[in-house]
């Protein structure tokens, strides 16, 4: 013990101050945020999956019932999604829906709307 008294309550004085949770604090926190960010990209891709699946003759016509002046294209974007989703051909169906996605393709090249 060459330490004298004075030595020796100072050591104590930092031994105290010492945290020995400080770690697993820190790894605790970490992983919470890394468990916040995996499920928020699951919510994001699940949102985006449901967004890509509409049909895209809906979108179509969602767009232009919305736009009120326009009400013949809305009456007729009606029928075409009754067909894209009434028709008896599976066939049929998949060929009104790939024009609806041309006239989605269309909108955003040529007027840069974009259909959401």
């Amino acid at each position: 013990m060459d330490e004298t008294p004075e030595e020796l309550e100072q050591i104590r004085r930092e031994a105290e101050k010492i945290d020995p949770h400080k770690y697993r604090r820190r790894y605790r926190a970490l992983m919470t945020l890394v468990v916040a960010a995996f499920f928020t990209a699951i919510a994001w891709v699940a949102i985006r999956m449901a967004q890509a699946s509409r049909n895209p003759c809906e979108r179509v016509r969602d767009y232009y019932c919305r736009k009120a002046p326009d009400q013949a294209k809305c009456d007729s974007y009606q029928v075409v999604y009754k067909e894209s989703v009434q028709d008896d051909s599976s066939r049929m169906r998949g060929v009104i829906r790939d024009q609806c996605l041309t006239k989605i393709n269309r909108l955003k090249d040529e007027e840069g709307i974009v259909l959401e």
